[in-house]
């Protein structure tokens, strides 16, 4: 029995397990003079072979056999599809089990190379470089334990405008269910990566240090399975360096990180004007995750690409789209939408390191329950976190930081960036912050808008930040149209240290538990300094349509003009016993 398999306009023929070779003539003609062939630097000046057609598998065994042992570039053309017949004896070599190459190699034709589940397809030695172009690679599986389901190579291949389909990469350690890059060059160039998968990592591509290029290529379905089961669709391991350029990387699954790509703790990845779409990472920790791109310390570089619809499902999973663990990541003029993370950072989560978000978006990103912060972005522990002429819109945590949510030891700066609505649902009176939450570090915010953001849970605070026991410092920026079920309509802080320079707040308001500071509240003995700007059309459902200072605070307010806020008690400001200025004449509390 035959099966037919159609792809667009072009159709894939495979043979049965048992079925006959034709053994035809093998045909060779020498190259023309003229020719050029190329690789890697020592190929291109090596000088040009034999040209032979071939059309079953004896031919085309028989051809690398020959290309081995001749000097030159040789060159293989496929005038048929080719099955391996899995009656023959493995065990290494060109006449058996997979295709060793061992001499410069060039083979091409539009037509599909079947390995049947024998073995690889190619074997590329070191120093020997290989150019496969239009091929299809099919049903490739080495045996168990070894890694590269249709290539592995310790040379140079490029792979260029075919495909590879189901490669399979069994047993412990192995990786790279279509290729295996092991030191040394890989470029794949306009092709299709497809349903293939690895135990180990790397469903489609493992990089093991060298160089690895990936342009114009779809990987698509492909799986990296449980041990540990990272880089669903390309893995680096060690000091190599990875280029992702005008890709697709859709629908791929890794049992713990990075559903997509997954970067090492000492390498070098880049991914530019690359659609990452629907990629699933499931590992169940707090430091797991990562649904399209994982970066666990390295250097990670992201622009111009959209990553949208990815999820780490695990049971605290973090990072929609992108985690970056202990490294380096800068994204640029990058969209991350409609990410989703059970724990934490639905579009992006930054484990201690270094996170810079520049000229980017952030939108319709998510978190789950457990406990559900961050929104757009969430900081683990003592990194810093860059967010800079950004947009962080439509975000969602169940708990804190709707937008961007900074840790107790971190450091975030957001600077001439628009939060809106962004919406925390936590129930607690310390949660909330609709737009952005900082639970005790430093979080700086200059020259942004942070508008229509909504803390909505039970007592919800903090409907455009929420300053929890930490340093707050805002300048030159306008703070309007935010909501709060509890308090601080516009801004809540809960002790801490909260300074404010030149800023706007307006439109905001409270709900009715209590309801208090339409603009400002602060909880506790905290303090609050704010100089220049003005607080005007807040309201609040019960005291201090403007600002609300506490029992046991200290407001200090200079330059500031307050008007047009109401409540029923202390329209414009309320000072609930602490101490409380405003331009240097102290506001009194109730029937003081």
């Amino acid at each position: 029995m035959t099966t037919h398999v159609t792809r667009g306009r072009r159709r894939l023929l495979t043979g049965t397990a048992t079925g006959a070779l034709v053994l035809g003539a093998l045909v060779a003609t020498p190259a023309p003079a003229t020719a050029t062939q190329g690789g890697g630097d020592r190929a291109e000046k090596a000088p040009v072979g034999k040209l032979m057609t071939v059309r079953n598998e004896r031919q085309l065994r028989r051809a690398v056999l020959k290309a081995n042992h001749r000097d030159g570039i040789d060159r293989i053309r496929l005038a048929a599809d080719i099955t391996f017949d899995p009656s023959r004896p493995t065990g290494g070599g060109a006449l058996k089990g997979d295709l060793d190459v061992t001499d410069d190699l060039r083979v091409f034709g539009r037509h599909q190379i079947d390995a049947n589940g024998v073995d690889r397809v190619f074997d590329v030695r070191p120093e020997t470089s290989l150019r496969l172009t239009g091929l299809w690679l099919v049903d490739g599986a080495p045996a168990e334990g070894e890694s590269g389901g249709a290539v592995r190579s310790q040379g140079t291949v490029r792979f260029k405008g075919g495909a590879v389909v189901g490669g399979s990469a069994t047993g412990t350690g192995a990786s790279g269910g279509a290729f295996m890059n092991d030191g040394g060059v890989l470029r794949v160039i306009g092709a299709r990566l497809l349903r293939n998968d690895a135990v180990r990592a790397g469903g489609a591509i493992e990089a093991f240090a060298g160089r690895t290029v990936v342009r114009g290529t779809l990987m698509k379905q492909n799986t990296a399975g449980a041990e540990p089961g990272n880089g669903g669709a390309l893995h680096l391991t060690d000091a190599g360096t990875v280029t992702v350029t005008g890709s697709k990387v859709v629908r791929n699954t890794a049992s713990a990180e990075g559903g997509g790509l997954w970067n090492s703790a000492v390498g070098t990845f880049r991914v530019r004007d690359t659609l990452l779409h629907h990629n699933r990472a499931a590992g169940a920790a707090a430091d797991n995750g990562g649904g399209a791109l994982f970066n666990d310390g390295g250097t990670m570089t992201v622009s111009d690409s959209t990553i949208r619809r990815n999820r780490a499902t695990g049971e605290a999973g973090s990072g929609g789209g992108i985690l970056n663990n202990l490294g380096t990541l800068e994204v640029t003029g990058s969209t991350l939408e409609a990410n989703d993370a059970s724990r934490a950072g639905g579009g992006i989560e930054a484990n201690v390191g270094t996170t810079t978000v520049t000229g980017s978006v952030l939108s319709g990103n998510s978190t789950g329950a457990a406990p559900g912060n961050g929104g757009g972005l969430h900081l683990t522990g003592a990194g810093t976190v860059a967010v800079e002429g950004s947009q962080v819109l439509d975000n969602t945590a169940a708990a804190e930081g709707g937008g961007l949510w900074n840790s107790a030891t971190g450091e975030m700066d957001v600077s001439d960036s628009v939060l809106r609505r962004n919406v925390a649902a936590g129930a607690a009176a310390d949660q909330g912050g609709g737009g952005l939450f900082n639970d005790g570090g430093a979080l700086t915010v200059a020259d942004s808008t942070v508008a229509d953001n909504d803390a909505t849970g039970a007592a919800g605070s903090g409907g455009g930040i929420l300053n929890n026991l930490g340093t707050l410092t805002v300048t030159g920026s306008t703070l309007s149209g935010n909501t709060a079920v509890r308090a601080g309509g516009g801004l809540e802080a809960n002790v801490g240290t909260t300074t404010l320079l030149d800023v706007v707040m307006t439109g905001n308001d409270t709900g009715s538990n209590p309801g208090n500071g339409g603009a400002l509240h602060l909880t506790g003995a905290g303090t609050v300094s704010w100089t220049d700007g003005e607080a005007t059309g807040n309201t609040a459902t019960n005291e201090g349509g403007g600002l609300w200072n506490s029992a046991t605070g200290t407001m200090t307010v200079a330059g500031v003009t307050i008007e047009g806020n109401s409540a029923p008690e202390g329209p414009d400001v309320y000072n609930d016993g602490g101490t409380f200025t405003v331009d240097g004449t102290p506001v009194p509390p109730p029937g003081g």
